[in-house]
């Protein structure tokens, strides 16, 4: 492109002067997109691919360009929708194929953002005198646009996005500060309709929501949001000290809080006061309109309130990190951890009434079965997840399991043999450094294992006797797959749950671990599987060999999708021997050639 323009972005070279496919114009290309076959989700991704492709090596003017373009756009949000199927909700180790899935949307999105770019390029430079304000304002809207999905994907697989993204994406709103058009409002049906200020503070402000600490599934959400909430952001070249964000516009780096800022801001930078934005989850839900709300944004408050606090200041650590080199076993999900908890006891020798509880016998009220199963952790282990011998791990997104082995046995025959033991497993994984409160953790290549934020794992390490309960707060999956996680119990007693109601026990057990709330005190907290069932003020009966007690639950402490946390109140029943203290045995380099094997697939 000429070296002339404003917009300083790397494009695909211009040496063709027709379409295979297609005359350039409006007209004919939406003849040939009403062609596509949009049942057929693989041939039509094919044939957009291609076209898209060979168009942006193709000469035209900067208005046709546009007009072709906007043609495309709604084809390709659909195809890029479709594909999500693919890649989100699943495991974060994704397969080769949908690895390539990934980065088939992400090139239809570059692409078509690049697209937009050269269209403006060509409309600057054909107009010396009245250029068409409107529709190259509206071509870097879309770019910016389009750039957003991309990053937006990026942060749903917990990733980090590629070279040159933050640079590219800083130099289109540069171009629009020139032509000062950064004020002018363009209308977008597809992805929100918004100044091109707010095109480019959507996602920079994405960019300081830490999302590794969020969801997969809100995620999305909160993009949806962040069209209305930036309406209410200011981003200034002046008074940088009131702004909570900082960027350096020549950098290929999103924002940082002005705290971290290692060099004092030079002219140039930018900032980003966010002040309208705090204030909790009430103020941003008081942002959103009223018809917004309910259609299309639906995000808990407790994540609310996480994206105010992440907006207002940056958080100090509590206690500082200690690189280590160190094996663990983990489990995923409460259904393997309450089983480890419980030195591999089935559940079902938790579903048991009152009555029956107080005739077996209190596995935790002494010593636990002799030796320490876990003591040499760096030993060899079949279940470990190597090679031919992968674990039925079979947890679901609730911590379920995926397929149940149906037991045809009758009552009187017995237990079966080996039925726990084949539903749960635990992974080896790496402890890369350790705090007072939790653990950075590296874990294998594993498509078989699901883990998102909120989820509840186990840790055994070699220095410590019982399983340590933790929460998973962020996650990251760049070169390697790493968490951060909160360990809330050094060690936890299990037992089932159910609510009572009128003095009645009533619907399923659920699995409940009892950990204390502080080792220095006998305050207890109650862990409880089901997110559904339990609510504060509720009445639970605590059921466990040798033991059972009902209590009041008090405030929810902790929450997820994958579990709640509740102070509580006896009711009068008989305490546990040992409460809470178990002593537990227990990108477009690899070319078009890379896409080939997919068409099928989709």
């Amino acid at each position: 492109m000429n070296s002339t323009s404003s917009l300083l972005v790397p494009l695909p070279e211009i040496n063709r002067h027709q379409h295979s496919l297609f005359v350039l114009n409006a007209t004919a290309v939406g003849k040939w997109l009403d062609t596509l076959p949009r049942a057929n989700l693989g041939e039509t991704t094919r044939r957009l691919y291609q076209a898209l492709g060979e168009l942006s090596h193709v000469r035209c003017k900067g208005k046709d360009r546009f007009d072709i373009l906007e043609k495309f756009r709604p084809h390709v949000h659909y195809i890029t929708d479709g594909l999500a199927q693919h890649y989100l909700n699943k495991a974060i180790v994704l397969p080769e194929k949908a690895e390539k899935i990934v980065l088939l949307a992400d090139t239809l999105n570059t692409v078509l953002a690049q697209g937009y770019c050269q269209a403006f390029i060509a409309m600057e430079l054909e107009s010396r005198l009245l250029k068409p304000k409107e529709t190259m304002a509206a071509c870097l809207h879309r770019a910016m646009t389009e750039h957003a999905s991309v990053l937006l994907r990026t942060y749903q697989l917990y990733r980090s996005p590629g070279s040159r993204f933050w640079l590219n994406l800083h130099n289109i709103f540069h171009a629009a500060q020139l032509h000062k058009l950064e004020r002018a409002k363009i209308s977008d049906k597809s992805r929100g309709s918004g100044t091109l200020e707010q095109a480019y503070l959507r996602p920079l402000m994405l960019a300081c929501s830490r999302c590794h600490q969020m969801p997969q599934r809100y995620m999305e959400q909160v993009f949806v949001g962040l069209n209305y909430w930036t309406a209410h952001v200011e981003l200034r070249n002046k008074g940088l000290e009131s702004c909570v964000f900082l960027l350096d516009p020549e950098e290929d780096r999103p924002p940082l809080y002005r705290e971290l800022a290692n060099r004092a801001p030079a002219p140039g930078w930018l900032g980003i006061d966010t002040r309208a934005l705090q204030g909790g989850s009430a103020k941003l839900l008081h942002l959103i309109p009223p018809s917004s709300q309910g259609k299309s944004i639906k995000l808990p408050e407790s994540l609310l309130a996480q994206l105010s606090i992440a907006w207002s200041a940056a958080t100090v650590r509590a206690s500082e990190r200690i690189p280590c080199n160190e094996t663990a076993l983990i489990t995923v999900g409460m259904n393997p951890t309450h089983y480890y908890a419980a030195n591999q006891m089935p559940f079902e020798q938790f579903e048991i009434d009152g009555d029956d509880a107080h005739l077996r016998p209190d596995p935790y009220s002494g010593k636990t079965q002799e030796g320490d199963p876990w003591s040499q952790i760096s030993s060899h282990d079949t279940r470990e997840v190597e090679g031919e011998t992968q674990p039925t791990w079979g947890v679901s997104r609730h911590g379920s399991a995926e397929i149940e082995n149906i037991d045809y046995r009758l009552p009187q025959d017995g237990p079966a043999a080996g039925k726990a033991e084949a539903q749960y497993s635990y992974l080896r994984a790496r402890l890369l450094d350790s705090s007072s409160n939790g653990y950075r953790i590296e874990w294998p290549d594993s498509p078989t294992l699901r883990i998102r934020t909120g989820e509840v794992i186990g840790i055994k390490t070699n220095d410590y006797d019982s399983w340590r309960v933790a929460i998973v707060r962020w996650l990251r999956s760049d070169d390697s797959h790493q968490m951060g996680v909160e360990v809330v119990a050094s060690a936890a007693t299990p037992y089932s749950a159910r609510p009572v109601q009128a003095g009645l026990s009533v619907e399923e057990f659920q699995r409940a671990l009892l950990i204390p709330s502080d080792p220095q005190n006998n305050d207890a907290r109650i862990m409880l599987t089901s997110t559904a069932s339990f609510s504060a003020g509720q009445t639970v009966e605590l059921v466990r060999p040798g033991h059972v007690m009902r209590i009041k639950l008090g405030d929810c402490l902790d929450s997820s999708t994958a579990f709640k946390l509740f102070s509580y109140r006896d009711q009068g029943r008989t305490p546990p021997v040992s409460e809470g203290k178990l002593t537990a045995s227990h990108s477009d380099d690899e070319g078009e050639a890379d896409f080939h094997k997919i068409w099928d697939i989709l």
